[in-house]
C-alpha cells in the first residue's frame, strides 16, 4: 500500500498555516510530523540552500533534546517523535530523497490509526522547479499516493505581507526605505517577481505531474463557491471545521491574534490604502489576467 501524502506547494502568506492547522488539528485529517515546514525537498533540490539552512537544522536537533515548544502542535505533540534523537538526526543532518521517503512512510505508520494522511506543508515546495519535480516524481509515486494543495490569496495583499515580513527582519531594507509600503511600491515597480507571485505557472507545472487542486483563501474562509466541499471531495475526507485565518477578513495591522498564527498577525507592519492596492494591481495586472484567462473567473476585486 502506498502512503497517502498531501504536499502543500504554498503559497506563503496566503494562509498556509491555518490550512495546515485545519487539516491537522481541527479535523484530524493529516499530520505533518515534527513541524509544519521541514524544507526537505527544497534542500534535496538546492544544495546551496542546504548549506545556508544547515544551522537551522542543527538548532532544531538541539531543541528536540530539550523541547521548547510546549503546545500540542509543536515539537512536543505526541507524534513528533522528539524522544528519538537518532531518527531526527537521520532525517535532518543531510536530506536525501531516501530519507524524505523514510520520514513520511515511518510517520504514517505512527499516525494511521488516527489520521488519514501525512502532509508536507513546506512553503518552499512552491520554489521547486518543474524539472526537479519531474525527476523525483516516479520514485515518490512508488511510495506515496500524492495529492497536492496550493492555496492562494489576493496577489497584491499576499505580496505586501511577504515583503513587510522581510522588511521587518532586514536592517538593510530599513536603511534603504522609510517604510514597508515604500519598499512594496519600489518592488512592484521594478517587477522582478518570484514564483510566489506567478500563480498560474505553478499550477500548470504541478498539475502536469501530480494530482493537484487549487484553493483560494478568501473562498475557503469566506464560505464562497463551495470551496470547502470541493476540498473535502478532493481529499475524500469531510472537512467540517476551519481553523481561524488572520488574513480573512483582511484587517491588516488590526488582525486578531489567533492562537499559533503569529506568522500571520505580525506580518503586516502597515495598512494598505486603496491607492496602494490600485498601484499594486496596476503593476501586477499580468497575474490577475493570467488567473482570469486560466479559470474564467476572478476571486479578487
Amino acid at each position: 500500500m502506498r502512503v497517502p501524502l498531501i504536499i502543500g506547494a504554498g503559497t506563503g502568506w496566503a494562509a498556509t498555516s491555518p490550512l495546515h492547522l485545519t487539516l491537522q488539528c481541527a479535523n484530524k485529517c493529516s499530520h505533518t510530523g515534527l513541524l509544519k515546514e521541514d524544507w526537505l525537498l527544497y534542500h534535496i533540490y538546492n544544495k546551496d540552500a542546504w548549506e545556508y539552512r544547515k544551522y537551522w537544522y542543527e538548532r532544531l536537533i538541539n531543541d528536540c533534546m530539550t523541547p521548547n515548544w510546549k503546545h500540542p502542535y509543536g515539537y512536543q505533540n505526541k507524534y513528533a517523535f522528539h524522544n528519538n534523537l537518532e531518527e531526527i538526526k537521520e532525517i535532518f543532518e543531510k536530506p536525501t530523497l531516501e530519507t524524505y521517503i523514510k520520514y513520511y512512510t515511518r510517520h504514517y505508520h505512527r499516525v494511521k490509526h488516527e489520521y488519514s494522511y501525512v502532509h508536507d506543508f513546506s512553503n518552499t515546495n512552491a520554489w521547486l522547479s518543474h524539472d526537479f519535480l519531474h525527476e523525483v516524481a516516479p520514485e515518490l509515486r512508488k511510495h506515496f499516493n500524492i495529492k497536492v494543495l496550493i492555496i492562494f490569496r489576493d496577489p497584491v495583499r499576499r505580496l505586501y505581507s511577504e515583503l513587510s515580513h522581510y522588511y521587518k527582519k532586514s536592517y538593510i531594507l530599513q536603511k534603504k526605505y522609510t517604510s514597508s509600503i515604500e519598499y512594496f511600491r519600489s518592488y512592484v515597480k521594478i517587477g522582478n517577481y518570484s514564483i510566489n507571485c506567478d500563480y498560474v505557472k505553478r499550477i500548470k507545472y504541478y498539475k502536469s505531474i501530480f494530482n493537484t487542486t487549487t484553493l483560494v483563501s478568501e473562498d475557503i474562509w469566506g464560505g464562497k463557491n463551495d470551496a470547502l466541499a470541493k476540498l473535502s471531495n478532493f481529499l475524500q475526507f469531510d472537512i467540517k471545521n476551519l481553523w481561524p485565518n488572520c488574513y480573512y477578513p483582511e484587517m491588516g495591522t488590526k488582525a486578531p491574534h489567533h492562537e499559533y498564527l503569529a506568522d500571520q498577525y505580525t506580518s503586516d507592519l502597515e495598512d494598505l490604502t486603496e491607492d496602494d492596492l490600485t498601484y499594486g494591481r496596476m503593476h501586477m495586472k499580468k497575474y490577475y489576467d493570467d488567473w482570469y484567462n486560466y479559470f474564467g473567473s476572478m476571486p479578487w476585486r
